[in-house]
């Protein structure tokens, strides 16, 4: 039981002032006697704990997403009065403009204000499309959308999801997490040549994308068999080692 640090008086766990001379007691936690209460409390604690972190963590995001958008919107309105100031109208300041309103949206998915995978994720898509339409659009006539820019933002978001699928069957995550990244990223880039070679109606002939692929497939199958390799108790030590 507390007692009063005034006068003495013992006074119960649930009072906030002593009874006699009405001076504030400090909080004292009740203690626990058994191990199944305390083992309850402490997982009560836990929770509250986890869910206050949650709120914070919305909070920052809040806040740095506010202040990233702010010093857009500025640099927006920067970049437009100095190009019509100085040329009359706006010509490089759009290209800036664009790009700032595509990032903004951007962020607003890969920060997941909406708690569900499928609507950032199409939303990162769609955002991706409109960004290759407006400047394909912004001479005035549509070039390469169709047939380039929308292939291309297609063929990302299937190797994305093709990725996020292999890694969330992964049973036992570690250094095959990145491994399997960079053969997405490899493939990604193979298929990338191919639409470019298809668009340009020429053969397929494989260049830029070879030292991509020759460097990435080699670095992530050395990845996966050391992944393979470690056992999960060495895979346990180096976590906690590395506080993973």
């Amino acid at each position: 039981m507390p007692y009063c640090p005034k006068c003495g008086v013992q006074v119960d766990y649930n009072r906030d002032r002593c009874p006699l001379c009405s001076t504030t007691i400090p909080k004292i936690e009740v203690p626990i006697e058994d191990s199944e209460s305390r083992e309850q409390h402490l997982l009560n604690r836990y929770l509250i704990k986890q869910k206050e972190n949650r709120r914070r963590w919305r909070e920052a995001r809040f806040l740095v997403y506010a202040g990233i958008s702010i010093s857009l919107i500025v640099l927006s309105f920067i970049f437009g009065i100095q190009d019509y100031y100085f040329s009359g109208n706006l010509t490089w300041s759009k290209y800036a403009i664009i790009g700032n309103i595509t990032t903004l949206i951007s962020l607003f998915f890969l920060f997941r204000f909406i708690p569900f995978f499928i609507p950032n994720f199409l939303g990162l898509g769609f955002t991706a499309a409109g960004l290759l339409y407006v400047l394909d659009t912004i001479n005035g006539r549509i070039d390469w959308f169709w047939d380039l820019g929308l292939v291309i933002c297609m063929n990302t978001m299937l190797w994305s999801l093709i990725l996020r699928h292999i890694i969330r069957r992964s049973h036992r995550r570690g250094l095959n997490i990145p491994a399997y990244t960079l053969f997405a990223i490899a493939l990604a880039s193979l298929s990338l040549q191919i639409i470019g070679n298809l668009y340009k109606g020429e053969p397929i002939c494989l260049t830029w994308s070879i030292p991509i692929i020759s460097t990435l497939i080699p670095l992530g199958g050395l990845l996966l068999s050391i992944h393979l390799l470690l056992s999960r108790g060495i895979q346990d030590k180096l976590k906690r080692r590395f506080h993973l």
